[in-house]
């Protein structure tokens, strides 16, 4: 009898053991991804009352913008007017603080960029302010190929321009501007390389981490 239950026990055991070896074998490790390489999450809103220096931390520098621009002057603190529509020099409700920077291309102030940061009371407050940024030359307007923050728009060519690009991005209530002049050849992915990587700035600083995403890390992101 005391074999009988031993054998029992023995087969129990090896079974068992089989199970736990098909179990593992049937789910691929979900880190692996087939070898695949996992892209990073979308930014989450930014929702905090980010300071004076982290606005200006989150603006590209020389070497973190796109290929042939360098700063051209210092980063800026943002006055209120600035922070609403080009033809609007009121301060727009809800604004607290902005950080912008000029860029040149090639050494040269024919073809320059810009990058503008504004930060809002509320994201109500920034989604007023987003929709009088962007105006309303619809014709002229497009979704960047890969979303960025809860709202998003590239503006090709705006008024009277050629070869330019604006894009423009609200998340949560902060909203982002970037002016590329000529250059481009009305080429959109710049403008949206610059406004993904200042938004994941912003994400990295408000979780307390320094800025280090670059616009070139998001052109080689979008490629993939």
């Amino acid at each position: 009898m005391s074999r009988v239950r031993v054998a029992l026990a023995t087969a129990l055991v090896g079974m068992a053991a089989l199970t736990a070896c098909s179990s593992s074998s049937d789910k691929p490790d979900p880190a692996s991804d087939g070898g695949k390489p996992v892209s990073s999450p979308a930014p989450k809103p930014i929702t905090k009352d980010l300071s004076q220096a982290h606005l200006t931390q989150a603006l590209l520098g020389n070497g973190e913008v796109l290929p042939g621009y360098t700063l051209h002057g210092d980063k800026s603190t943002t006055e209120g007017e600035y922070c609403n529509a080009t033809d609007d020099d009121s301060t727009p409700k809800g604004w607290v603080r902005g950080s912008d920077v000029d860029y040149e291309y090639n050494g040269s102030t024919v073809n320059m960029a810009f990058l503008h940061i504004c930060l809002f009371d509320t994201a109500e407050d920034a989604h007023s302010a987003y929709a009088a940024w962007k105006g309303d030359e619809t014709s002229k307007q497009q979704k960047p190929i890969k979303p960025v923050g809860d709202e998003n728009t590239l503006v090709i060519n705006p008024g009277a321009s050629d070869d330019s690009v604006y894009g423009y991005v609200r998340s949560g209530k902060v909203n982002i501007r970037v002016k590329i002049e000529g250059a481009t050849g009305g080429d959109p992915s710049g403008a949206q390389a610059m406004l993904s990587a200042t938004l994941k700035r912003l994400q990295q600083l408000q979780d307390g981490k320094p800025a280090t995403i670059t616009a070139a890390d998001e052109q080689a992101g979008a490629r993939q």
